[in-house]
């Protein structure tokens, strides 16, 4: 199954590479719902091939997690290939210049089953779709927004 969503962010790209890689954000948001993570190796700064480890109760089994930043080009690409018990994913973000203060972020999720309980589950997803859509975009969105107003920010101060 893939999604992929794209999103307009008035923000110059360096802004939005800046959010879409705040780590510490994304694993406060993924402690909030209930994911143990840790940075393998306890890692400072984002790079291709650091990860993280960690586990999931996900349908009241728990589950381990694996993820890895595949690749890591500054302002311009990043790609997460994470594992979830027999679930695999690659989530990509391309960000697109289309201006000096306007940025076209695009993501992609790419996710597939290698066990029958996680076909099971993403055969849940797949009827689920437009509403997983719906939270890409919705995250992609809130992240724009965050990156605009750090821009704006930024900009008042310096």
């Amino acid at each position: 199954m893939e999604l992929s969503v794209s999103e307009d962010i008035d923000a110059p790209a360096a802004a939005v590479w800046d959010r879409v890689t705040d780590f510490s954000m994304a694993e406060d948001m993924a402690k909030d719902r209930g994911v143990e993570l840790t940075r393998a190796g306890n890692w400072t700064q984002a790079a291709q091939g650091v990860e993280w480890r960690g586990k999931v109760t996900v349908r009241g089994k728990t589950r381990k997690i694996t993820s890895r930043i595949a690749h890591f080009a500054a302002e311009d690409t990043l790609v997460v290939n994470s594992t979830i018990g027999g679930m695999h994913t690659v989530y990509t973000v391309i960000l697109v210049a289309l201006s000096p203060q306007v940025t076209r972020a695009t993501a992609t999720l790419q996710v597939s089953a290698t066990t029958l309980t996680a076909r099971l589950i993403l055969q849940t997803m797949k009827l689920a779709r437009g509403r997983l859509a719906d939270r890409l975009q919705g995250l992609l969105r809130r992240q724009g927004k965050a990156a605009r107003a750090a821009h704006e920010k930024a900009m008042r101060s310096a």
